[in-house]
């Protein structure tokens, strides 16, 4: 049996997705909502099978030690976020700095749709049409499909809204509706929209109350949804800040903290490393690091700090 593990946002979805449209319909997994771990459902699944694809996840290091463990027999590993190589026997990896996951999955299927590109944009947003060498292939996509950039955009949304409001029950079925459904059926899921309501709302008033000076945004929340990476984003995408530290005290008994920066940089890997070291369940690529721990005051100061220390080292 042959199984797919992905991550929870619109890149993960479109990515797992495009994986079964070349290979046929496959049992599906997200891990956690949030957190960067495998739990016993997720290696269940595993260790039922003898092929399992990983896309984009950023945890090299969770999957060679299920290797090394023995719950893999063979793993196809798919990514896009800068870390360091994986070099097992059991394990091919792939690994290109492209925009998302979903671009590197159509080059290896040799598939070219708009699910390419709902990946893309769910990673980067309209940016994505900036880019050179995938801004125009990304335009090519949506004409040759009759497809507009805002209808794209809003598809990104409404299935990102499943892991924000923590289904991840539908996040793992949005896998299996994308492999039928054309862009309007995305964007007319009543479902998809009612979450996504819910989720604007929340994240305005978030928003509206964080703190900017010298151009860092910084905001502090309680919410039991995962909107602390949509928070950062809006105030970096669209307020102007150059960067943006971002803490949610109120994500299901846990912390979450985020840091996210206008432009990227390799100072942000050095801090995911640091954080790591520190034992605190932290991923990410240059322009962004996202953590979640148990409610700990002490760990969130010292997360805290090593962010605005990379801040002052950057800007």
């Amino acid at each position: 049996m042959e199984i797919v593990v992905h991550h929870w946002d619109a890149d993960g979805i479109s990515s797992a997705t495009i994986i079964m449209k070349e290979k046929g319909r496959l049992p599906a997994f997200t891990p956690p909502l949030g957190e960067f771990r495998f739990d016993p459902r997720v290696e269940s699944g595993i260790y039922s099978s003898n092929l399992v694809y990983f896309v984009d996840l950023n945890m090299p290091k969770e999957v060679v030690d299920l290797a090394n463990r023995g719950l893999i027999d063979k793993a196809i590993f798919i990514d896009h976020h800068i870390q360091e190589p994986i070099k097992h026997e059991k394990i091919i990896y792939h690994n290109k700095q492209y925009p998302s996951a979903s671009f590197l999955v159509s080059e290896l299927f040799n598939h070219e749709s708009y699910l390419t590109v709902l990946g893309g944009v769910g990673d980067l947003g309209k940016s994505l049409f900036e880019l050179e060498g995938f801004g125009e292939k990304a335009e090519k996509i949506l004409e040759s499909e009759g497809i507009k950039k805002e209808e794209i955009l809003k598809a990104a949304l409404l299935l990102d809204s499943n892991y924000i409001t923590m289904d991840r029950y539908g996040v793992e079925e949005a896998v299996f509706y994308l492999l039928n459904a054309e862009i309007d059926d995305i964007l007319s899921r009543e479902e998809w929209l009612d979450k996504l309501r819910e989720i604007e709302n929340e994240i305005s008033k978030i928003v509206n109350s964080a703190k900017i000076k010298d151009n860092i945004a910084e905001v502090e929340f309680y919410s039991p949804n995962a909107i602390i990476s949509k928070v950062v984003r809006e105030l970096v995408w669209n307020r102007k800040a150059k960067a943006c530290i971002a803490v949610n005290r109120g994500f299901n008994g846990k912390y979450q903290v985020y840091l996210r920066l206008l432009k990227g940089s390799e100072e942000v890997i050095k801090l995911i490393d640091r954080l790591r070291n520190l034992g605190i369940n932290a991923g990410g690529k240059p322009e962004v690091v996202g953590c979640v721990f148990e409610a700990d005051e002490f760990k969130l100061k010292s997360v805290v700090s090593e962010m605005r220390l990379t801040l002052e080292a950057i800007l």
